[in-house]
């Protein structure tokens, strides 16, 4: 084979991105906070880019009355044209584009058995955010996964144990390993999943006993010291043991198995019953269970109410992260009766270029070199400040075209926000959607019903039959699941309404919705049960 080096030509069209395309690019779809970050570095980096701080205090809360073209002056054009500039660019290179364990039986070894609050009642419909993070395990910051291998490292096993492993072949050192594993597999939720083998550190993947824990996540093989080896058993057991109750569960049913047997006094017919006969469990089949196990119907009744101290996510109870910080970039104002668009600017997002070294450019004193640097990095702040500024009045003008189209939303409340997608606001504004959808990710509002994200204001619609095309209305979808929550809400929990009910008593009130749409909201958008699900 000959091998060498050759030189050939070729055509084609290829779109490039020029630095300060890519710049204004990136300073759109910026938060506030990434925003506040960047300007930062720049200030460090650039000593030609200065705060402005003689932008009078009323000049800093730009309102929508700027937006009107009747007011655009010459900064605000070569705002529109470096807009522009982006749009074209984004239209290009951007958008190219069962019955088998055993966890009650006698274990050789012991994890950690410390006690952590329950979850709350599981059949409960969500009704607000905060009720799931009620009972937290108070390690701010960390990880489930770094509280975990917090457990292993003080996790002290027992002579017993170590004697039995080293007979299999599995030192201590290679037994943590497996635990550790384990604890890589383990999903926000606190569930088993797939390893992602790149973010296991100091674990031997092409270890047989890997492998056989591979299988066991997978349900090849049955959790049983019949089915798995000693130290892939008590790796997982060892888990099982660790806080919260219920971490490392294949499924629900394992979920609410560990944490039963670890709940001192849980009823034994409720252990049972999740045991053999979980699936009758998750339609309240009571009568069905009490004949299967030899027990009444109050009976079963009895064990089941100790269910509300079971958590159906373990992995909820773990503070994972610091509570997310909203920075307001917009405000809604009410005045004599009409709304307005107000932009939130930090004192720090107005700039400028340094008026001291800019004067230096006339000086005869400068040398060549230094006018250079000075032109250079002049004009990097300029093409800075112009993206900075690109990106407040993009915002401001998708906002004020949100509140045109949203004037229900703002005036009756969030119920009435109509069906609108972003092609909807790019067609106006005369945007690009992938700018829109940059405007709008990530940038919150204020308005008198609270603070929203601007992507809240995007929603799907349900088509109303009319009398012909042009008269067919869309429903919008807010309306619908606020009628649907106020509905199950005020239901007969005893005898709960089914999705074709809830589809009837919406076509009552004027709403035609299919059933499977019913079904697909009730479980998608409102977390919430079945029909037999929520019969009490």
């Amino acid at each position: 084979m000959e091998m060498g080096l050759n030189v050939g030509m070729k055509t084609g069209l290829e779109q490039t991105l020029s630095p300060q395309l890519l710049q204004s690019v990136t300073i759109l779809q910026k938060t506030s906070m990434e925003l506040e970050t960047a300007i930062r570095d720049e200030l460090e980096t650039n000593p030609l880019l200065e705060v402005d701080e003689s932008v009078a205090e009323e000049d800093r809360e730009v309102q929508d009355s700027e937006l009107d073209g009747s007011d655009v002056d010459d900064s605000q054009d070569a705002k529109q044209e470096s807009s522009d500039e982006m749009d074209e660019y984004e239209r290009g290179v951007l958008d190219m584009g069962d019955g088998d364990d055993d966890y009650g039986s006698d274990r050789l070894g012991d994890g950690l058995r410390e006690d952590d609050d329950g979850f709350g009642r599981m059949n409960m419909m969500h009704e607000a955010a905060d009720d799931e993070m009620e009972h937290t395990i108070k390690d701010f910051g960390k990880s489930l996964q770094e509280l975990l291998e917090d457990q292993l490292g003080i996790w002290k096993g027992t002579g017993k144990l170590f004697e039995e492993l080293a007979k299999q072949g599995c030192s201590e050192t290679r037994f943590r390993s497996l635990v550790k594993y384990l604890i890589s597999s383990v999903d926000e939720d606190g569930f088993l999943s797939r390893c992602d083998e790149d973010k296991v550190s100091g674990v031997d993947v092409s270890d047989p006993f890997i492998a056989e824990i591979e299988k066991v996540i997978r349900g090849e093989v049955a959790l049983n010291e019949n089915s798995v080896s000693l130290p892939v058993h008590e790796a997982f057991h060892v888990l099982h043991g660790f806080t919260p109750r219920g971490v490392g569960a294949r499924d629900q049913r394992e979920c609410f198995l560990i944490q039963a047997n670890r709940i001192p006094g849980f009823p034994v017919l409720g252990i049972k019953i999740l045991e053999n006969c979980y699936e009758d469990l998750l339609f309240l089949r009571y009568a069905k269970i009490g004949k299967m196990l030899g027990a009444s119907t109050e009976d079963v009744q009895s064990a089941v109410r100790a269910f509300s101290q079971l958590s159906p996510h373990p992995g909820f109870q773990v503070s994972r992260i610091p509570p997310h910080t909203v920075s307001v970039d917009l405000k809604i104002e009410e005045k004599k009766g009409k709304y307005e668009v107000k932009a939130i600017r930090s004192a720090n997002t107005w700039l400028r270029v340094n008026s001291t070294y800019r004067a230096l450019l006339n000086s005869k004193s400068a040398t060549k070199e230094d006018k250079a640097y000075i032109k250079a990095h002049s004009a990097k702040a300029e093409e800075f400040i112009k993206a900075v500024n690109n990106r407040f009045s993009t915002m401001e003008l998708v906002m004020k075209e949100i509140l045109n189209r949203q004037k229900d939303f703002f005036t009756k409340g969030p119920a009435f926000l109509k069906p609108m997608v972003l092609q909807d606001i790019a067609d106006v504004v005369k945007k690009d959607v992938s700018t829109v959808n940059r405007v709008t990710n990530g940038k919150f509002v204020e308005t008198p019903y609270g603070v929203f994200e601007l992507k809240s204001f995007f929603t799907s619609g349900i088509k109303q039959n009319g009398t012909s095309a042009e008269s067919e209305e869309v429903l919008g979808s807010a309306k619908v699941l606020d009628a649907m929550k106020k509905m199950i809400s005020e239901e007969n929990k005893k005898k709960p309404l089914s999705d074709q009910a809830i589809s009837d008593k919406l076509a009552e009130m004027g709403m035609k919705v299919a059933r499977r749409t019913v079904a697909k909201y009730r479980e998608n958008s409102l977390h919430i049960l079945t029909a037999s699900q929520r019969k009490q």
